[in-house]
């Protein structure tokens, strides 16, 4: 039989083993791009053996990781609308920022045990256990879609196997209803000075946040070429934004940064559907400190460029960001929201009691 050429279209990628408020399902997401794969490094040490070909080669760890790209899309009937019967109760927004975000007591990422599933034709499927998401970013840019990018660690596995078989993955993705991609008119970000709405939308061309939670793998003599654990270290979230000329008060904000013991600026941002004035995901980044503007001057539109970086803050129990919710916040309450996780401040338990 000839070889016959396979498409991608056919294929799917989902999330597993996802540990985030009221969703206890996997997730599918229309992807842009996905290539999770598994490595392994040989290399071909230098020894002197009497030979003019190597003798001896190593093997190095296998290695899961790799990024998935995926536009926002309005999934179902959380929207405040009928839609179709098939169309699922989800906020992507809302489960991937905390997928990303939520840590336990003692610092661990609660969703790190993840699985991705990727079918890439009919009959070639895998699945990548052992995961977590260690760098997100959403973005967006006028006149454009709302992005989200996930690079994925993975591979810890407690029978060495880190990429498995399995011809049902991607089988069940039959709820995929038509369905609105979020784009630039329905996101809403507001930056917050010291106290009031200092920049809003109307002046806003771009914006980007990340979370990066460094993410190391750690390996032992356990008889395995897989990692025993994988850890996030500390967490950097930052990002920037555009703003359409020159923004005096937020150039003055980050000018001024020396006369401040302290942040209380914050970056409040989300997404609704359409004009309605109840967010489908928002959540907020307190503690925000910015960088002076980047600003040039060409024969195109002026823009100014300004990054910022959430710092853990006392309001939001010493963590940078919220979990994010759905429909009960309102923009001009985002700064006062209390969604913050029951952790942050110092995370390691009490000191254990000793003998009188």
């Amino acid at each position: 039989m000839a070889t016959q050429a396979s498409m991608g279209f056919v294929g799917s990628v989902t999330f597993k083993n996802i540990n985030v408020s009221g969703i206890n399902d996997n997730v599918t997401v229309r992807a842009t791009s996905a290539d999770i794969r598994a490595s392994q490094e040989i290399t071909f040490p230098d020894v002197v053996d009497g030979r003019m070909d190597r003798t001896v080669y190593q093997l190095g760890p296998r290695i899961v990781e790799g990024n998935i790209s995926f536009p926002l899309v309005h999934e179902g009937g959380q929207q405040g609308d009928t839609g179709k019967p098939c169309g699922t109760e989800v906020s992507h927004g809302q489960i991937f920022w905390e997928m990303a975000t939520a840590r336990d007591p003692v610092g661990r990422i609660i969703n790190g045990n993840l699985g991705v599933a990727i079918r890439y034709t009919d009959n070639t499927a895998f699945l990548y256990p052992g995961g977590l998401i260690n760098n997100m970013t959403m973005s967006v840019t006028q006149e454009s879609t709302v992005d989200m990018s996930l690079d994925i660690i993975a591979g810890k596995s407690i029978t060495g196997n880190v990429r498995e078989t399995d011809p049902s993955i991607g089988t069940d993705t039959d709820f995929l209803a038509p369905a609105r991609i979020v784009t630039w008119n329905d996101f809403v970000v507001h930056i917050y000075g010291d106290s009031d709405v200092l920049v809003s939308g109307q002046e806003i061309r771009s914006f980007e946040a990340s979370v990066n939670n460094n993410a190391q793998r750690f390996y032992t003599l356990n008889n395995r070429l897989s990692p025993q654990d994988i850890a996030a270290g500390k967490r950097v979230i930052e990002g920037n934004v555009a703003i359409m000329g020159y923004h005096q008060g937020l150039s003055a904000l980050a000018y001024t940064n020396d006369i401040r013991y302290t942040s209380n600026s914050k970056v409040g941002f989300g997404y609704t559907l359409g004009g309605s004035s109840s967010p489908v995901f928002s959540t907020v980044v307190k503690g925000v400190v910015f960088e002076i503007e980047e600003i040039a001057i060409t024969n195109d539109l002026v823009e100014t460029r300004v990054p910022w970086y959430g710092m853990a803050d006392c309001e939001c129990n010493y963590e940078a960001t919220e979990l994010g919710a759905i429909g009960s916040q309102l923009p001009s309450s985002w700064p006062n929201n209390t969604d913050c996780t029951s952790f942050g401040g110092p995370t390691s338990p009490a000191f254990p009691t000793f003998g009188s």
